[in-house]
């Protein structure tokens, strides 16, 4: 199938919210981060909403026309949160993980630290509405911004919160680096991809 694919705009934040909070419901990094299944799906859509106030000023996310697959990217230079980062968003980031908002801080500290430092595009998020997933919406959305960073010949950048998912992105030609494990939590990989 080919899935209409266009730029997300601020509009767009509740919808593209619902729809990743529902994609990473079982994601072993919030898992980790939201022990609790109800708070989880309460404070996922949270957690999306400030990912793309943080990502949509610069352009790259996108969205499937009804909302079932959405990405959020972030160009060369700018995946790294700043203090500012930490203390403009820290009441929100306070007011979903509470008392856990250190072991957070820690968890995402540890993965930037492995972070490439060769200029790249970051994925950093790309989810697909369960009812809506293995019908090409995330090949389609995926495509789209792959083809951008060829044609500036840019390399890209994930880390994979699943194993199974692994095969997936190297379909796209993304190739594993390493591990990151989370003290008392999960398995990240890193997956890294050279410009064709």
């Amino acid at each position: 199938m080919s899935a209409a694919v266009r730029p997300a705009a601020a509009a767009d934040s509740q919808a593209i919210a619902a729809s990743l909070a529902r994609a990473f419901h079982d994601d072993p990094v919030m898992m980790f981060m939201l022990p609790d299944a109800a708070a989880r799906e309460a404070k996922l859509p949270r957690i999306f909403r400030l990912l793309l106030k943080m990502a949509l000023p610069h352009g790259l996310c996108r969205v499937s026309e009804g909302y079932e697959t959405a990405t959020i990217w972030k160009p060369p230079g700018q995946w790294h949160l700043s203090p500012w980062d930490y203390v403009v968003n820290g009441p929100e980031m306070l007011g979903i993980f509470g008392g856990n908002v250190f072991s957070v801080i820690g968890t995402m500290d540890r993965i930037e630290k492995v972070h490439p430092k060769t200029p790249h595009y970051y994925l950093q998020v790309i989810g697909t509405d369960p009812p809506a997933q293995g019908k090409g919406f995330a090949s389609a959305i995926m495509r789209d911004q792959l083809a951008r960073s060829d044609a500036e010949g840019m390399s890209c950048y994930l880390e994979s919160s699943k194993d199974t998912n692994i095969p997936v992105y190297r379909s796209f030609g993304f190739e594993v680096t390493g591990e990151i494990k989370i003290p008392d939590g999960p398995t990240l990989w890193p997956m890294w991809r050279d410009a064709r």
